[in-house]
C-alpha cells in the first residue's frame, strides 16, 4: 500500500483567548494554575489522507480553518494536539507575499525564498531566468518588492513556487489577483503539475476553478471536513452554506451529514418540483428533438427561504414542446415559475448553463443592467420567467440553475435558487467539423497561392 502524500490524524490547533492583556499575567502566576482564558479551536480533531498525485480543492466560509490548515500542513504552525506527515518536497503559496523581504528586489528575493526552500546556489542560479521569464515583471524585477502591487506580488510567489519542483504544491487563493491572460497562463502550469503526478492542495473561493482543476474536494465548517468527495458535490453544498442564512444554517448542515452517509442515494430536495413531465419518447436519432423521462439531474439543490420558491424549471422549443434532448444550432427556450411569498423589491432573475463538471458554459441576469430591475413584486405573485437561447453547444450533458434575487444596494441577494434544477443532451449537428463546447460557426476556406 502506497505511503500518503500527506497525513492528519486527530490534528487540533487551538489558541488562547484573554478577556484583557492582565489576565495573562494573572494566569501565569496564579499558584494553583488558574485558567484565564478561553480555548478557540481553529482546527479541531482533524482527520485526512491526500495520496500522491490528488489535486485536492479546500472549500469553506471565511473563518473555517482553512489558511490554518495549510500552515499546519506546511510547517509553518505546529499543532496543538495531533500527528501530520507529510512526505515529499512542499512548497506553500499562503498569502500574498509570504516568504518576501519588501526591502529587497525581486530578483533578490528569488533567491532569497529558493534558499529558505532548500535549493542550492547552483539550483537557484540555473532556475533565475525561467522564473523571470514566467514572473513577467519586466523593470521591476529589480525593484524592492515593498513597490509591487499585489498583483506583481503574486506573479513572482507563483512563479518561485512552480520553478523549484515541488512533490506537493500549497496554494491558497493566490489566483484571486492577477488579469486573466496571466491567471490562465498560471492554471496551465497548474495543469503541467497534475500531468506529472504532483499533489496540489487548492484554496479558493472560486467553484468554478476548483471543480475545473481538482479531482477532490473537502468542505471545511468550524475546524473541520464536513463533507470529503466529489468537486461538483463539495462546491454545491458550499455555495448552499455559504449563502444560508444564520438561522438556517443548521438545516443544511444536517443536509450535508445526510449526503455524506448516503452519496449514493442522494435525496434531491423538494423533489416533487422536479418531476419529469409526463412527455412520449421519441426515436434516439430523430431529426427533432425530443424528451428522456429517465434524463433527469440527480444533484439538483434547491436553496429555499421565506421569501420566494422556484417551481417547474424545464425547457421547450419556440412551440412550446418540452424537450431535454437539444439539437445543437436550434432556437429553444428555458422557464421556471417563482412564487412570491413576500414582496421584493429591485428583483432580478437569472439563469446558468453547466458541464457535467460544474463549469460554467454561460448565464444571464438582469442583476448585470440595473435598469431592467422589476421595482416592486408584490406577496403572493406567481411569474413565469422566459430565458431565449440558441443552443450554439455541441455533443454533451448540460444542466441549468435558475435563480431570483433582489438588488437593495447593488449586489444580489438571493430569494430563491435552483441549482442543477435540470439536465439536457445536446446532439452535435451532422457533419460538422467542430469539436469542443461551443460552436462558433466556423467554416473553412482553402485557396491556392
Amino acid at each position: 500500500m502506497q505511503t500518503p502524500a500527506i497525513s492528519l490524524k486527530g490534528v487540533s490547533k487551538f489558541y488562547k483567548l484573554y478577556k484583557a492583556s492582565k489576565d495573562r499575567l494573572k494566569e501565569a502566576l496564579h499558584p494553583f494554575g488558574k485558567k484565564y482564558h478561553d480555548d478557540y479551536y481553529a482546527i479541531r480533531d482533524l482527520n485526512l489522507e491526500v495520496k500522491h498525485g490528488e489535486i485536492l480543492g479546500i472549500v469553506g466560509r471565511n473563518g473555517c480553518g482553512k489558511s490554518t490548515l495549510l500552515k499546519l500542513i506546511s510547517r509553518v504552525l505546529q499543532p496543538s494536539a495531533g500527528e501530520i506527515r507529510v512526505n515529499g518536497k512542499i512548497t506553500a503559496l499562503l498569502e500574498l507575499g509570504a516568504g518576501f523581504n519588501p526591502e529587497f528586489t525581486g530578483r533578490d528575493n528569488i533567491r532569497f525564498y529558493s534558499t529558505i526552500l532548500g535549493l542550492s546556489a547552483k539550483e537557484i542560479e540555473q532556475m533565475t531566468p525561467a522564473v523571470i521569464e514566467f514572473a513577467e515583471l519586466g523593470q521591476f524585477i529589480d525593484q524592492p518588492v515593498k513597490t509591487y502591487s499585489s498583483g506583481m506580488k503574486s506573479r513572482l510567489g507563483f512563479a518561485v513556487a512552480v520553478h523549484v519542483e515541488p512533490d506537493i504544491l500549497i496554494l491558497d487563493e493566490v489566483l484571486a489577483v492577477g488579469d486573466a491572460v496571466f491567471k490562465r497562463k498560471c492554471f496551465a502550469k497548474m495543469e503541467e503539475f497534475f500531468k506529472a503526478g504532483k499533489t496540489v492542495l487548492f484554496v479558493s473561493h472560486d467553484a468554478n476553478a476548483v471543480n475545473k482543476l481538482c479531482t477532490r474536494a473537502v468542505l471545511l465548517h468550524g475546524g473541520n471536513i464536513i463533507l470529503d468527495g466529489k468537486p461538483g458535490d463539495v462546491t454545491r453544498y458550499y455555495e448552499k452554506l455559504a449563502h444560508a442564512k444564520q438561522q438556517s444554517q443548521a438545516t443544511v448542515l444536517v443536509e450535508i451529514a445526510k449526503f455524506q452517509q448516503q452519496p449514493s442515494s442522494f435525496p434531491v430536495p423538494n423533489s416533487e418540483k422536479y418531476e419529469a413531465p409526463s412527455v412520449k419518447q421519441a426515436t434516439p436519432g430523430a431529426a427533432s428533438p425530443y424528451y428522456i423521462p429517465e434524463l433527469i439531474s440527480k444533484s439538483a439543490l434547491a436553496y429555499t427561504s421565506d421569501r420566494a420558491e422556484i417551481f417547474d424549471p424545464h425547457i421547450t422549443t419556440p412551440s412550446g414542446k418540452r424537450v431535454n434532448v437539444l439539437l445543437s444550432g436550434e432556437p429553444y427556450i428555458y422557464s421556471y415559475q417563482v412564487h412570491f411569498l413576500k414582496e421584493a423589491r429591485k428583483v432580478s432573475f437569472g439563469m446558468q448553463i453547466k458541464d457535467i463538471h460544474g463549469m460554467r458554459i454561460t448565464g444571464a441576469s438582469l442583476s448585470h443592467d440595473s435598469s431592467r430591475l422589476i421595482e416592486y413584486v408584490q406577496a403572493g405573485t406567481a411569474l413565469k420567467i422566459s430565458w431565449h437561447f440558441d443552443c450554439d453547444l455541441l455533443d454533451g450533458h448540460f444542466f441549468t440553475n435558475a435563480g431570483v434575487s433582489e438588488n437593495l444596494d447593488g449586489s444580489p441577494v438571493f430569494l430563491a435558487r435552483a441549482v442543477d434544477a435540470i439536465a439536457f443532451k445536446v446532439m452535435p449537428p451532422k457533419n460538422s467539423l467542430t469539436r469542443g463546447i461551443v460552436d462558433l460557426g466556423q467554416t473553412l476556406e482553402v485557396e491556392g497561392l
